[in-house]
């Protein structure tokens, strides 16, 4: 049906996050845009699969997104999944749960294609851009892109995010200087085959690491206020909060607003990866969108309607 609403689901390595839209002669309407925590990639960096723990949480989860997006007229809902599902070695048994109780079909999305679907999202509802770069520090990988709005020039994802990170290095908060130093080697060999970024070109940062940072920043509890769309945090505040935050204990992090307990324990190596990818990249700061990978995915979900009504 032309004009009818699509749901497009991102399956991550730490949250699940879903978007309902559809074209209207004034453009694109979101109809939700929803956000849950069900940890998917929880010890998949160790053992290469998906416990069944991991697995329970994320089919109630899509459950709920499925009876939403049929209250609002979606006849289409697809959901990717990134890091955790392309490393672990039972994917298939999630994906087949997911069609046979929920009716939805998942697929492994490739890091190239998370990279450049976050690369196209991350731009939405921000004034007219150049040339451009994205950053997305996810909980399993870490994409980076650049180009414009026209076309991609450069895309990388590495196998290094906050949940990975923290589970390898940071087993107790706050973690201990040596833990801290092992896991900064970590991060700036694992960034270290991207390339230079040009300062004049704006990096835009997306995600929950670089939304929680700038509501801290600004003072707001929510790490998804509208008002953080195109907050600028400059390298030397990244990197400050990072030291705070750092120097915390679960405790005291869970009682943060912006971070609350679902990120208590990844926080702290999400923003060291920030930390290090400005400095290494010699970038004077990152500009906050609060889109991202869901909405390139759903864009490419109009698209493609869009092709078959023509």
């Amino acid at each position: 049906m032309r004009n009818a609403p699509v749901a497009a689901v991102d399956l991550g390595t730490n949250t699940i996050l879903m978007v309902v839209g559809r074209r209207t002669e004034h453009g694109t309407e979101i109809l939700a845009d929803e956000h849950a925590v069900v940890r998917l990639g929880e010890g998949v960096d160790a053992q290469r699969s998906l416990s069944p723990e991991a697995i329970e949480r994320t089919c109630q989860q899509m459950k709920v997104y499925a009876r939403l997006a049929h209250s609002l007229g979606v006849r289409r809902i697809k959901a990717w999944g990134t890091s955790a599902l392309r490393d672990a070695s039972n994917r298939q048994t999630l994906i087949d749960r997911v069609a046979r109780e929920c009716q939805v079909d998942l697929c492994p999305l490739s890091g190239e294609g998370e990279a450049l679907h976050t690369f196209h999202g991350a731009r939405w509802g921000l004034p007219d851009l150049g040339d451009y770069a994205v950053l997305d520090i996810g909980g399993g990988s870490t994409e980076v892109a650049l180009g414009s709005p026209s076309e991609l020039h450069f895309s990388h994802s590495i196998n290094t995010g906050s949940v990975r990170l923290s589970e390898r290095f940071f087993p107790l908060l706050p973690p201990t200087p040596s833990a801290r130093q092992q896991a900064r080697e970590c991060a700036r060999k694992a960034l270290a085959p991207l390339p230079s970024l040009r300062p004049q070109e704006p990096l835009l940062a997306v995600a929950g690491t670089a939304l929680v940072l700038a509501a801290i920043d600004a003072g707001t509890a929510r790490f998804d206020d509208p008002a953080l769309s195109g907050y600028y945090l400059e390298t030397e505040r990244v990197a400050q909060l990072s030291d705070k935050l750092l120097n915390l204990d679960h405790t005291a992090l869970c009682k943060m607003s912006p971070i609350g307990s679902e990120r208590a324990d990844i926080i702290g190596a999400g923003t060291l990866i920030l930390s290090v990818f400005l400095e290494q990249c010699g970038l004077p700061g990152i500009t906050v969108s609060l889109r991202g990978l869901r909405y390139g995915l759903l864009e490419h979900m109009l698209q493609e309607s869009d092709a078959s009504t023509d």
